[in-house]
């Protein structure tokens, strides 16, 4: 099992940017892709956005199922408010990719003004 500390990815103990998310989302794609498990380990982060979570969490449903990833993917020392942030960001991935050429066809819709 491999553990990633995630402050030791961010900044003054909070991830704000997509950016700071990529190294994250890198490591545990390389990880999974050799079937580790890992740990995300959230000790001392005060606080993370949804765009951070989105690149380092949320993009790993493009290519893993979520029980795929509940299997391979555990969460320690997350406060309540990342909890929450992990599940919002989670469930819109999940949603997404699992309607992914919808999603895009209606957005495309909408730009051209054909709904």
């Amino acid at each position: 099992m491999t553990k990633i500390e995630i402050n030791k990815f961010i900044s003054l103990n909070q991830g704000i940017t997509s950016e700071e998310g990529q190294p994250i989302y890198e490591k545990i794609m390389d990880c999974l892709s050799r079937q580790e498990d890992v740990t995300l380990d959230f000790d001392g982060v005060m606080f993370l956005t949804t765009a951070f979570l989105n690149v380092a969490i949320g993009t790993l449903y493009k290519d893993y199922t979520g029980e795929q990833l509940q299997a391979k993917l555990h969460i320690v020392n997350a406060n309540d408010e990342t909890k929450a942030r992990i599940k919002k960001v989670t469930d819109n991935a999940k949603a997404f990719y699992n309607n992914e050429a919808e999603f895009n066809q209606t957005v495309e819709e909408v730009l051209n003004g054909n709904m």
